[in-house]
């Protein structure tokens, strides 16, 4: 019985992280879905950070802040993995999104897991890194869909 608990609790956590993900960038498509999908998938992340915090009740893990800022990790990673989905069909939206997502992602992770294990220094290091480089090539995807898409660069005369 212990295995199908914890799977549970997994599923429920990367399930919501899904939903969330998919209603992204779908919301541009089917905004009153979108909305329904995003809170279904907050719901079932609740569920499965409350599950998994039953599971193990022994971690240290404050549960308000698991509840809290894992929230947050699971809308970041929806707003990264969906704005990285669907790049291509709304680059408009992808192009804050993306970069958004990653910055949601780091702050919450960084509550979560990293601040009594990991300097605020070296979080800020990696964090202005990585949002150059996150930011960055989700500028250079958006100007080249826009601007650049093939039909420019053709070699037929």
């Amino acid at each position: 019985m212990m295995f199908q608990k914890y799977h549970l609790a997994m599923l429920s956590k990367y399930a919501g992280i899904g939903f969330i993900a998919g209603s992204v960038n779908h919301g541009a498509f089917s905004e009153q879905r979108s909305y329904l999908t995003a809170g279904a998938g907050i719901l079932f992340y609740l569920v499965g950070a409350f599950l998994d915090h039953k599971n193990n009740p022994d971690e240290t893990k404050d549960w308000r802040a698991l509840f809290g800022f894992g929230v947050m990790a699971s809308i970041g990673l929806g707003f990264f993995t969906g704005g990285l989905q669907h790049f291509i069909d709304s680059p408009e939206r992808s192009v804050w999104v993306v970069p958004l997502g990653f910055l949601m992602s780091v702050f919450a992770l960084y509550f979560l897991e990293g601040c009594k294990r990991i300097t605020a220094r070296d979080v800020g290091i990696y964090t202005v890194t990585g949002m150059l480089l996150v930011s960055g090539a989700s500028i250079a995807g958006w100007r080249f869909l826009k601007h650049g898409s093939a039909e420019h660069h053709t070699h037929t005369h």
